[in-house]
C-alpha cells in the first residue's frame, strides 16, 4: 500500500503546483485588470464591457470545446497557456504606447482566455485521476490553488507599488509558460488506457463524431443541471460583485489606490478560502455529500442577500462578496470538480468547457444585463433591488442543486459500463446470470434468462441425466431387480415410499423419472433425498415440477436448523424454479442462516427470482442486514469461506467470470449478490470486477459508485473488506489440506463445520 501511495504521490504533487501557479496568474491578473479599466473608464461601462466579453467567450469557448473534444485537455491547454503569455507580453508593450486601449485588450484577455485555460486544467485533472483517488485528493490540488491565490495577491500588490501596476503583466506571463510545462507532466488514464484489441470498443470513452457538445447536453439531464448551476451562481455572483466594486470606485479614486485595494481583498480571501480548504472542505464533503456541497453556496448568497440588504455599504458588500469568493474557491470548487470525474470522458471533453466557460459567460450576460436595467433607477433603491434580484437567482440555483445528488449516481453507472467497454469487460455479462444459480449435484442445469420456463428446466435436466439414464437401463437389463412383494399395496402414496425408501440408488431414481405427481406425503421424502448424492439431481428435478404446491413445505425445512444440512443447502435451487412472493419471503428468512452456505445459496436463488420476476419485492432492510453481518464477520473467517457443493467453472454468479471468482472470496460474491437484490445489476456487476482487476479508473470508480449508493453503515462496515483486496492479484488463501479432505464427505463435513464453529464461530 505504501508504494501504491509514493507511486500517485507526483501527479498530486504536480497538478497542485500547477494550480498554485495558474491561480496565483488569475488572481494577479483580475487585480491588474479591474485597475486598470476602472481607473481609465467610468463604473457605468462595466455591464457593456462584461456583456462584451461574455460574447467573445462564448465563440471562443466553441473553438475550444472542439478541439479539447477531438485532442483531449491535455494536448490543447498547455499551448493555450504558452499563447496566453504571449499575449500578455504583447499588451505589455502595448499599454507602454496608449494605456486606455491596453486597460480594454487586458480585461477581454482575462475575462476571456483565464476561464478557458482553467476549465481546461480541471478536466485535466478529472482525466488524471480516477473518482475515487480525485475524493481523496481534490483537495490539496484545490489547496495549491488557494494558495496560490494568496501569493497572486501579494504579488499584484507588491510589484505594483515598487515597479508600477504594468509590470505584474510580464509576471504573470511567465507563470502562464511554467503551467503549461507542469501540465505537460501529468498523466491521463483515458489517454493511456487501451483495449486488448483494435475493435470498436477502443474508442468507447469518445462521443460520435457527430455530436456536438450542444447535443450532449441535450441528451445528459445531469450536465444540464450543471450548467445550470453555474449559469445562475455566476448571475448572482455578477450583480453582488457589481455593486462592491461600484462602491470601491466611490471610495478610491486613483489606479493605485484600487490595485491595492483589490489585491489586499483577493489576498484575504485567499488565506481565508486556503484556511477553509485545509480545514473543513474534505470532510464537510464527506460528512455532507457532494452534491449538497455545491447548494452550500447559493444557500449563502440567498440568506447574505437578505441581511445585507438593508444596509448597503462597501463594508457589506465586501463582506459578502468575500464570504461568496471563500465558499466559490473552496467548498464549491472542491464539489463542482467531483461531480464531473465520473462522467464519461467523451462526453466531460465535449462538454467541459460549454459549461464552464460557456454557462459562466451567460451568467454574466444575465448579470450584465439586470445590471444596465437597475441602474436606470434612482441610486438610493438599484442596490437594494440588484441584492433582491441575486436572491431570487440563488434560491433558484439552489433548487437545480437537489437533482445533482441522482445524476452523479446514475454518471458513476454509465462510467462503470463505458469503462468495463473500453477495457473489453462485456457489460452484457451482467445480464447471464444463470436462473438457477446451482447445479443439481454436478448436473449444470445453468440458464440464461431465456430459458426460465419450468418445462425447460425439466428438459435440461433430461438432457444432463440422459447418459446416466442409459447406464441405469443397460444394467437394469443385465441384472433385473428381485420382485418386489410390497408392489401389492393398493396405495399408490405407500407404494410410492417404498421404492424412494428401498436404499438401492437405482430403484429410486427409476422410480422418481416416472413420478408424475408429487403429493405433499411423497414430498418429504423426495427432499430427504436431496441428502443422497446418487439421486439429489433427479430428486431435485421431481421436486422442481411440484415447487409452487409445497412452497411452504420447503420453505420449512430450509429454515429449520434442526434439518440435514446437505437437504437445506440444496433447497434454494429448488425455490429458485418458483417465481412467487412466498417463496421470495421463505428466501429472505434465510439469509439469517447460521449456515454460510445456506445464506449464500439462498442469496443466488433470490438473485434468479429477480432476474426472472423484477415485481417481485425482496426487503432492503432485510438484505442490508444480512451485509451488515456478513461485513462484520472476522477477516480470517470472511477470506477462507468454502462452498461444499461448489459449482463447476462454467457457472456464474455475480463473478460473471471463473477468472475474476477465482480471484474473490466466496464471501465478497455473497455480498454483491445480495446487493444485486436491491441495486442494479449492470454498474453493480461491473464495480465487482473493478474491484479485483488492475485497472485504477475502474477500481477507483467502483468504490466511488459504492459509497454513493449504499447506506452509509453499509459502505462503512463493507469499505473495510474492500480495503483488503489488493487489485488485479488473487486472493490469496492459506492452504488447508485437512479441511479440503474433510469436504469429501458429508458425515466429515458436519464434523469439520461443528470444530471451526467452535473455534470461530458461525457469522
Amino acid at each position: 500500500m505504501s508504494g501504491r501511495r509514493s507511486a500517485a504521490a507526483p501527479p498530486v504533487v504536480t497538478a497542485s503546483a500547477c494550480a498554485a501557479v495558474m491561480i496565483a496568474t488569475q488572481i494577479a491578473g483580475k487585480a491588474v485588470r479591474d485597475a486598470l479599466f476602472l481607473s481609465n473608464y467610468p463604473i457605468s461601462t462595466l455591464p457593456l464591457v462584461l456583456v462584451i466579453s461574455a460574447v467573445l467567450s462564448i465563440g471562443a469557448v466553441l473553438v475550444a470545446a472542439r478541439w479539447v473534444a477531438r485532442y483531449g485537455p491535455a494536448r490543447v491547454i498547455p499551448p493555450f497557456f504558452i499563447a496566453s503569455g504571449l499575449l500578455l507580453l504583447g499588451e505589455w508593450l502595448l499599454a507602454t504606447v496608449t494605456i486606455r486601449i491596453a486597460a480594454v485588450v487586458v480585461y477581454l484577455h482575462v475575462a476571456v482566455i483565464s476561464s478557458i485555460l482553467i476549465s481546461g486544467f480541471w478536466s485535466t485533472i478529472n482525466e488524471s485521476f480516477d473518482p475515487r483517488t480525485a475524493k481523496r485528493n481534490i483537495g490539496r490540488i484545490a489547496g495549491g490553488a488557494t494558495a496560490g491565490g494568496l501569493f497572486g495577491g501579494m504579488i499584484a500588490d507588491r510589484v505594483s507599488a515598487s515597479l508600477g501596476i504594468l509590470w505584474v503583466l510580464p509576471i504573470i506571463a511567465g507563470f502562464h509558460l511554467v503551467c503549461a510545462a507542469l501540465l505537460r507532466q501529468l498523466p491521463s488514464h483515458h489517454a493511456t488506457a487501451r483495449p486488448r484489441s483494435d475493435r470498436p470498443a477502443a474508442r468507447a470513452d469518445r462521443p460520435p463524431a457527430s455530436e456536438s457538445g450542444f447535443q450532449v447536453l441535450r441528451r445528459v439531464p445531469y450536465l444540464r443541471n450543471l450548467a445550470l448551476v453555474v449559469l445562475l451562481g455566476n448571475a448572482a455572483a455578477t450583480l453582488v460583485d457589481f455593486l462592491f466594486k461600484a462602491r470601491a470606485t466611490q471610495t478610491y479614486a486613483t489606479s493605485a489606490e484600487l490595485v491595492r485595494f483589490f489585491a489586499i481583498f483577493y489576498t484575504v480571501v485567499s488565506l481565508v478560502t486556503l484556511a477553509v480548504q485545509a480545514g473543513v472542505t474534505r470532510r464537510l464533503i464527506e460528512r455532507i455529500g457532494i452534491a449538497p456541497g455545491m447548494a452550500v453556496r447559493p444557500a449563502l448568497l440567498s440568506v447574505g442577500g437578505l441581511i445585507v440588504a438593508p444596509f448597503v455599504s462597501l463594508a457589506s458588500l465586501g463582506f459578502l462578496r468575500g464570504l461568496e469568493a471563500v465558499v466559490q474557491g473552496s467548498l464549491h470548487r472542491s464539489s463542482y470538480e467531483l461531480l464531473f470525474t465520473p462522467v464519461v470522458p467523451g462526453d466531460r471533453r465535449a462538454t467541459r468547457t460549454i459549461i464552464d466557460v460557456g454557462a459562466d459567460r451567460v451568467g454574466d450576460i444575465v448579470g450584465g444585463v439586470l445590471v444596465r436595467a437597475v441602474i436606470l433607477l434612482p441610486a438610493a433603491a438599484s442596490g437594494q433591488v440588484l441584492l433582491l434580484l441575486a436572491v431570487a437567482i440563488s434560491v433558484l440555483g439552489f433548487l437545480v442543486t437537489r437533482a445533482l445528488r441522482p445524476g452523479y449516481v446514475r454518471a458513476l453507472e454509465a462510467s462503470l459500463i463505458n469503462r468495463a467497454k473500453v477495457l473489453e469487460l462485456d457489460p452484457g455479462e451482467a445480464h447471464a446470470m444463470p436462473s438457477l444459480m446451482e447445479t443439481f449435484s454436478g448436473l449444470d442445469l445453468s440458464m440464461t434468462l431465456d430459458d426460465l420456463k419450468l418445462g425447460d428446466v425439466r428438459r435440461t435436466v433430461l438432457a444432463a441425466t440422459a447418459n446416466v439414464d442409459e447406464a441405469d437401463r443397460k444394467t437394469a437389463a443385465l441384472h433385473p431387480p428381485p420382485p418386489d412383494r410390497s408392489a401389492r399395496a393398493v396405495d399408490p402414496e405407500v407404494a410410492a415410499l417404498v421404492e424412494l425408501r428401498s436404499g438401492d440408488a437405482r430403484r429410486v431414481r427409476a422410480h422418481l423419472r416416472q413420478l408424475s405427481v408429487v403429493s405433499p406425503v411423497i414430498a418429504g421424502q423426495v427432499t430427504t433425498l436431496l441428502a443422497w448424492d446418487d439421486v439429489t439431481a433427479w430428486a431435485s428435478r421431481a421436486l422442481a415440477r411440484a415447487a409452487p404446491a409445497i412452497t411452504g413445505q420447503l420453505i420449512d425445512r430450509l429454515i429449520d436448523p434442526a434439518e440435514d444440512f446437505a437437504v437445506r443447502r440444496r433447497i434454494p435451487r429448488i425455490l429458485a424454479t418458483c417465481a412467487t412472493a412466498r417463496a421470495c419471503a421463505g428466501l429472505t428468512a434465510a439469509l439469517d442462516d447460521q449456515r454460510f452456505e445456506v445464506r449464500f445459496r439462498a442469496a443466488a436463488a433470490l438473485a434468479s427470482l429477480r432476474e426472472r420476476e423484477p415485481s417481485l419485492a425482496v426487503d432492503g432492510r432485510s438484505v442490508y442486514a444480512a451485509v451488515l453481518r456478513e461485513a462484520r464477520v472476522e477477516k480470517g473467517l470472511w477470506e477462507n469461506r468454502r462452498l461444499i457443493d461448489d459449482p463447476p467453472p462454467a457457472e456464474s454468479t455475480i463473478a460473471g467470470d471463473a477468472t475474476l471468482r477465482a480471484r474473490s472470496s466466496r464471501s465478497l460474491e455473497y455480498v454483491f449478490t445480495l446487493l444485486s437484490l436491491v441495486l442494479p445489476r449492470e454498474p453493480l456487476q461491473i464495480s465487482y470486477k473493478g474491484l479485483l482487476t488492475s485497472d485504477v479508473v475502474l477500481r477507483g470508480t467502483s468504490l466511488e459508485y459504492l459509497e454513493s449508493v449504499l447506506p452509509r453503515d453499509v459502505w462503512e462496515s463493507l469499505n473495510r473488506r474492500l480495503g483488503d483486496l489488493p487489485p488485479g492479484e488473487a486472493s490469496r488463501r492459506p492452504p488447508d489440506e485437512v479441511l479440503e479432505n474433510l469436504l469429501r464427505s458429508r458425515t466429515s463435513i458436519d464434523l469439520n463445520l461443528d470444530e471451526l464453529r467452535k473455534r470461530v464461530g458461525e457469522a
